[in-house]
């Protein structure tokens, strides 16, 4: 299964901790109130790269 398959199979279970909002909301320059409903709306973007290294996934915007 493709990394970003089994990621979208997982979207109901991203979720962070008050400290990781704010440094999600600090690295990325974010205004909006949630966080992570910005991420999993990235995440389904049909032009999102994802990819996993460790327990750590990653999603890169690519234009």
């Amino acid at each position: 299964m493709e990394n970003k398959e089994v990621l979208l199979t997982k979207l109901d279970k991203i979720h962070t901790t008050e400290r990781g909002v704010d440094r999600i909301k600090k690295n990325l320059n974010l205004g909006c109130e949630d966080a992570v409903a910005y991420c999993k709306e990235k995440i389904l973007d049909k032009n999102c790269k994802i990819y996993q290294q460790g327990k750590n996934w990653y999603c890169e915007s690519v234009l």
